[in-house]
């Protein structure tokens, strides 16, 4: 019996792993994936490989490499149209602590056990809830803004979630 994983499984771990590294859902994971391979001329399998030495702490082969680093932060910087006036409720913030503890640890899980597509499902299904609790298209930045919210509870601030209000004018007296 041949102990060789088919193809396709080397390359559902590697969008495992990149979930997981990026942060990312499933298809962006896949778009990462292929981006990669045809910038650097090398097949899917070729390049799943790459990612799977990265979920490792391995360091890919440099056009490989390159060209997967070159991905991956272009899909933590994936452009957001810019925020209109800040109107919406925020989400509560004891509902988002739990939200990232189990993102967290779905992303460790996922590392430890890529070939796990119950693990892969469950990191999807959180990323997702993540950005629309978050508002946010990209999951690296609604992990960010999620980060943000819950520091400012943390630390005791208050959110607005309204423009700022203007300072008051200096009174000036009659002479």
């Amino acid at each position: 019996m041949n102990e060789t994983p088919p193809r396709h499984a080397i390359a559902e771990q590697a969008v495992t792993v990149l979930m997981a590294v990026v942060p990312c859902g499933a298809d962006t994971a896949r778009q990462i994936l292929a981006d990669t391979a045809r910038a650097a001329g090398a097949q899917l399998h070729e390049t799943a490989g790459a990612v799977l030495v990265l979920g490792r702490g391995g360091k890919p082969a440099p056009p490989l490499g390159r060209a997967l680093a070159d991905a991956m932060d272009e899909a933590r910087s994936g452009a957001e149209p810019a925020p209109l006036p800040y109107t919406r409720l925020l989400p509560d913030p004891r509902t988002i602590g739990e939200l990232l503890k189990r993102h967290r640890g779905l992303r460790r899980r996922a590392l430890a056990a890529p070939e796990d597509p119950a693990v892969r499902d469950e990191l999807d299904d959180a990323t997702y809830t993540l950005c629309i609790l978050m508002g946010r298209r990209n999951a690296h930045t609604a992990l960010r803004s999620a980060e943000l919210l819950l520091g400012a509870e943390w630390l005791g601030a208050t959110v607005t979630a309204t423009a700022p209000t203007p300072q008051p004018r200096p009174v000036r007296r009659a002479r």
